[in-house]
């Protein structure tokens, strides 16, 4: 099972940590933990105007996340410049992969950093797409040091590509990963066998969130799997586990808002039963992003928690350490 921790369960003596504050809108946090520095955090963000058009702004921690510098912008421009994909690909280079309509149409763009602070555009990839249309990226990086990104195409199904050159180029195989329309798909690869995880959402309200697996990144063959077969969920975020469970993280409406709950898995096909993380009546949580914690068996989460009633003022927060159960079990799941 999952063991919220006591900054998750909406007692005002144990909120979540702030790590973005203010008045405005500030979610769907990308977080990075250096190879060489385990007490840093890089930390990219959207930054929403009024009419929802994004930059891509950055706060950084040195401590293990107690504190946050001030944020600042690395992609700002006249465009609109939205989810922030992040990977580390050398001791000292980063690669940044977000969405931007700056050629007209939406396309995956890259910015690349040598010093994780300052971030130079690199323009927009091919993916061997003749028209635009390429949104929500996600990246991971194998341990090979090949780079996998899942995005989605406006209107219709999910898609995988493969990088041998820390992002620069790209598969143009235009490999489908869903059956059909398919948003803001995200990968986990557990490292015991190299299993993939995917996760996707279909509809509009409500919304239903998929599973499925592969052991090919580039063959998807199995039957999708709801994840939880009532009620409206969006934001899924996968996170493999060290003992070889899969975690799904996303946003439930419970309470009258958006909730974050997790499930867990040892086979990414058969999911427990959603257990709410955090209980804030009335008050949005959404985009989860999830980190494995230091200690093992733990989990560093972020989300964008509502400040206000609606859908304004969202501020970036962090639980450190939710606690996840070791043990697996053979004959299906335990409470």
């Amino acid at each position: 099972m999952l063991a919220a921790a006591a900054g998750l369960s909406g007692d005002p003596a144990h909120a979540a940590e702030t790590v973005v504050g203010g008045l405005g809108n500030d979610y769907q946090a990308a977080v990075v933990v250096p190879w060489s520095g385990q007490q840093q955090r890089i930390a990219i963000f959207e930054r929403l105007d009024a009419g929802f058009s994004g930059d891509l702004w950055q706060s950084l921690s040195i401590d293990g996340g107690l504190t946050w510098a001030a944020a600042v912008p690395v992609i700002a421009s006249g465009a609109n410049e939205r989810h922030a994909s992040l990977v580390q690909t050398g001791a000292n280079s980063y690669a940044l992969f977000h969405l931007s309509n700056a050629s007209g149409s939406f396309r995956i763009h890259r910015a690349t950093s040598g010093d994780s602070v300052n971030f130079t555009p690199q323009g927009a990839i091919d993916l061997g797409w003749a028209t635009g249309g390429e949104i929500n990226p996600q990246v991971i990086r194998e341990p090979g040091g090949d780079l996998r990104l899942v995005y989605h195409r406006l209107g219709g199904p999910a898609y995988i590509a493969r990088s041998t050159d820390g992002g620069a180029t790209w598969d143009t195989l235009r490999t489908q990963i869903s059956p059909g329309n398919a948003a803001l798909p995200r990968l986990a690869r557990r490292a015991t066998d190299g299993r993939y995880l995917l996760l996707y959402q279909t509809g509009s309200n409500p919304v239903s969130l998929w599973a499925r697996t592969s052991q090919d990144a580039g063959a998807w063959s199995d039957t999708p799997q709801l994840l939880v077969a009532d009620g409206n969920n969006h934001d899924g975020w996968p996170l493999a586990q060290a003992d070889g469970s899969f975690l799904a993280f996303w946003a439930r409406v419970a309470n009258g808002a958006f909730q974050i709950h997790a499930s867990r898995s040892p086979d990414g096909a058969s999911w427990s039963p959603p257990e709410p993380l955090t209980d804030r009546p009335g008050l949005a949580n959404v985009q989860p992003f999830a980190l494995a914690g230091a200690a093992s068996g733990s989990v560093e989460l972020y989300w964008g928690a509502a400040q206000v009633v609606g859908d304004s003022n969202y501020d970036i927060v962090r639980e450190p350490a939710l606690t996840v159960a070791d043990a697996l079990f053979a004959d299906g799941l335990e409470d």
